[in-house]
């Protein structure tokens, strides 16, 4: 993201809202990280996906007071990734 494109972002979006599109950034990461590894057994991978993961939950806690996106996040990845793989 250039400069000129974080400006745009920020004057049309609240900080919530970055937040929450972040965390929903680093929640698609992780999965896709995940798979990699599944489909390559690469280890990078799966260091990789549990980076994404922090990052993501980091993302939706900061989203809103609420925790709601944060289950939202854990509902997501738990959809596609087993628990505790990550």
């Amino acid at each position: 993201m250039s400069p000129i494109e974080a400006r745009r972002e920020i004057l049309a979006k609240s900080r919530d809202r970055i937040e929450e599109d972040t965390a929903y950034a680093w929640a698609a990461r992780a999965v896709a990280a995940y798979q990699l590894h599944r489909e390559t057994g690469g280890e990078t991978w799966i260091r990789d996906a549990a980076h994404y993961l922090d990052e993501a939950y980091e993302h939706a806690a900061l989203a809103d007071r609420t925790g709601t996106v944060l289950q939202d996040i854990r509902h997501l990845v738990d959809k596609s990734v087993p628990r505790g793989a990550i």
